[in-house]
């Protein structure tokens, strides 16, 4: 059930040019009413259900806290059938809510629902209706979740600190949490480096995950910073499976909440792509797990 959920979501946020704004209100007879313990709330509306475009709508207003730009959405969500009005896969009783950072990057993927999340009391129901492309080979998709939390996003690792590992990169944090790498002055190592400096104590990270991270990155030939989200001033969010492999295998089995030293070969890394400026360079980050879904 979960895998399918895991699926369903992901999708759901990535409706960039075809999300509307909801403005004929197609969804008015939907109506959401609590349990009050945890359990699937009742959900009515008229059958059958049918909008031209991707509608979404709050129901209800929670009683909590505003969810603002930048922190993590908490929802349970349940699948429901537009025809019959019967609800099938739900995650009101799941061990853990699903999570969705609202942040620029939903912005961009989809801007319908960063917008009704934010500003959204914790608490709120909405209802999200999303027609079937035949041209795209989609199904109709129509779901109620609830915010279920809203919490911020840490912006630097909080694990417990590991002792360092002789003869590697040697990394110091000033107050903030940015760290400064200090290359030895010895040859690059040939073989991938992925040495947990803080080990957190979150979920395991996979290696098709999506993760929000802080990162620091210099060249070992000379010490030069060639990017940094710190230096950016914000966490960034990516798959990892749309980054270079030194990423992806050296992050996956780690944990949220930890600060890992990733040294990469060129091979790991750009490799002897002709043109790019990190061409035949090791390079050496220090990344900060913060969230991983």
């Amino acid at each position: 059930m979960r895998k399918v959920l895991a699926l369903l979501l992901p999708a759901l946020l990535l409706l960039t040019a075809c999300s509307g704004d909801g403005s004929s209100d197609p969804l008015s007879s939907v109506k959401v009413t609590s349990n009050g313990d945890g359990s699937v709330p009742t959900v009515e509306f008229d059958t059958p259900l049918t909008a031209e475009e991707p509608t979404l709508v709050r129901v209800n207003d929670g009683d909590g806290a505003e969810l603002v730009d930048g922190q993590t959405a908490s929802v349970r969500l349940v699948v429901m059938d537009p025809e019959s009005g019967e609800a099938g896969q739900e995650t009101y009783t799941a061990e853990t809510a699903e999570d969705i950072a609202v942040d620029e990057t939903l912005k961009q993927g989809n801007e319908q629902m960063y917008s009704a999340l934010v500003g959204a009391p914790v608490g709120s129901d909405f209802a999200y209706y999303v027609p079937g492309n035949e041209e795209a080979g989609t199904a109709t998709q129509f779901i109620v979740f609830t915010l279920t939390d809203a919490r911020d996003i840490p912006t630097r690792a909080w694990g417990t600190d590991v002792d360092p590992v002789e003869g590697q990169p040697t990394v110091t944090l000033d107050d903030d949490g940015k760290p400064t790498i200090t290359v030895p002055d010895t040859d690059a190592p040939t073989e991938l480096i992925a040495q947990e400096l803080k080990k957190g104590d979150g979920k395991v990270v996979e290696a098709d995950d999506t993760v929000t991270v802080q990162y620091h990155g210099v060249k070992w030939s000379d010490g030069s910073v060639f990017d940094s989200s710190w230096e950016r001033g914000a966490p960034t969010s990516f798959g990892l499976n749309q980054v270079i492999s030194a990423w992806t295998d050296g992050l996956a089995g780690k944990t949220v909440g930890s600060q890992v030293l990733i040294v990469a070969p060129p091979a790991t890394a750009y490799g002897s792509s002709e043109g790019n400026e990190l061409q035949n360079e090791t390079l050496v980050f220090v990344v900060d797990i913060l969230e991983a879904k």
